[in-house]
């Protein structure tokens, strides 16, 4: 019997040593598009010229934006790495105006986003506006300057916004039944992202000194603010005019070349 025993026990011990060890779910993280609302567009306006003296360009809604937008938010590498309440979203969607917020499925605070966006970006600032390159260069390799930046770029005419909304995918290392599709569960993490066209140019100004100066002086919030504050004061500047400096330079060179 002892014999028995010895065998049945080493017999044992070979087949926990044949057993694979069982294979992990895999937990990947993707954006789910939602659409956002006419109040996201017409916060963007307030942002940008509510209320102001000076105005810059006025912007339309581009549906083919809104699309490309997309298309950019489904791709799998959208979110290039971290969890979804760590997560950091790939360089090309950097390129454009976004803001983290908790996403509340009721309703969601687009005019509270886009000040808590201005009044970060204006603090890189520092209420001085940049006289130089170099001064450009550090205003856009912070990412509240650069933000800023996409979002008051005075030459944009045409926008498109969407809701990137972070999911967590769970897929099973042994899907049963084989055909068993991944788990998806939606976070409360989410982005909204504002693609404006023309974009801004990376390093160089995208609004003038003017419209600058009135920008660090308004004191109304884009809460307190509704459509007819987008409306050009008697005594205000045109959207031409408060084109950034270089471009207006670009384009007296370009009539003055016509001229000879």
């Amino acid at each position: 019997m002892a014999f028995s025993y010895k065998t049945a026990a080493l017999c044992l011990v070979a087949l926990c040593g044949l057993q694979q060890p069982a294979a992990a779910d895999t937990t990947t993280y993707k954006f789910t598009v939602l659409n956002v609302d006419d109040d996201a567009y017409l916060s963007v306006m307030l942002a940008r010229n509510g209320k102001m003296p000076v105005h810059i360009s006025d912007l339309t809604t581009s549906e083919d934006i809104v699309s490309q937008l997309t298309t950019q938010l489904q791709d799998t590498g959208a979110i290039a790495s971290g969890t979804c309440d760590a997560m950091q979203i790939k360089d090309d969607l950097k390129k454009m105006f976004h803001v983290p917020f908790d996403y509340d499925s009721t309703s969601v605070d687009y005019r509270e986003l886009l000040q808590g966006a201005l009044d970060k970006g204006l603090n890189i600032f520092q209420k001085k506006y940049p006289q130089s390159d170099a001064e450009w260069q550090n205003i856009w390799k912070q990412e509240d300057g650069a933000n800023l930046s996409y979002l008051l770029a005075a030459n944009s005419t045409q926008i498109g916004c969407a809701i990137g909304r972070c999911t967590t995918v769970n897929t099973p290392a042994d899907p049963q039944p084989p055909e068993q599709q991944p788990t998806e569960s939606p976070t409360n993490h989410a982005m909204l992202f504002c693609q404006l066209t023309p974009a801004a140019t990376e390093n160089q100004a995208p609004f003038n000194e003017d419209y600058f100066s009135a920008l660090i002086t308004r004191k109304a919030q884009l809460n307190d603010m509704t459509e007819e504050d987008l409306k050009v004061p008697s005594n205000g500047t045109s959207t031409a005019a408060a084109l950034p400096t270089i471009l207006i330079a670009g384009l007296a060179a370009m009539l003055a070349t016509v001229s000879l």
